[in-house]
């Protein structure tokens, strides 16, 4: 019967005051330690954005994903076209399966005021769209240009 290793490290992570004391609130109403809390928080975000360590994923395979998160990792890690377009397309030598530039300049205005995105979906589609509808619709538009099937 083979052990398993449960390797674990230790990491530092700087954290503001009003973070903290939210992490230390929310690992009270859970029932849990804050360290606990972190670990979840820390598997959840990995589980949410595994595309992103899944070394087979590139181009338009990694689109969903980034879709999806765009508005939050676009506001938290400032990723502005050429970091997305590295992120994205860095890794795909078929040129099927990269993504377009426009295409990765609309995702880079995420997380920007609904008009700015609202005027440069115009000039890359040609299409209008109401503020309440633009970031479904930019989804939307993304996910049906680039499904293969």
């Amino acid at each position: 019967m083979r052990k398993m290793e449960n390797k674990t490290c230790c990491i530092s992570v700087r954290l503001s005051e009003n973070e903290h004391q939210k992490i230390k609130t929310t690992a009270e109403k859970l029932g849990v330690r804050n360290s606990d809390f972190i670990r979840y928080a820390i598997r959840t975000a990995l589980t949410r954005l595994s595309a992103l360590h899944n070394s087979d994923l590139c181009g338009t395979a990694l689109l969903p994903t980034m879709v999806e998160h765009c508005n939050e990792l676009n506001r938290h890690f400032d990723l502005d076209a050429d970091k997305l377009d590295a992120i994205i397309n860095a890794q795909t030598n078929e040129p099927e399966r990269r993504v377009a530039r426009n295409d990765i300049e609309l995702l880079a205005l995420c997380g920007m005021s609904v008009e700015i995105i609202q005027e440069r979906f115009r000039q890359v589609t040609g299409i209008e769209i109401k503020n309440n509808e633009i970031y479904q619709f930019m989804r939307n538009y993304l996910v049906e240009k680039y499904q293969h099937g």
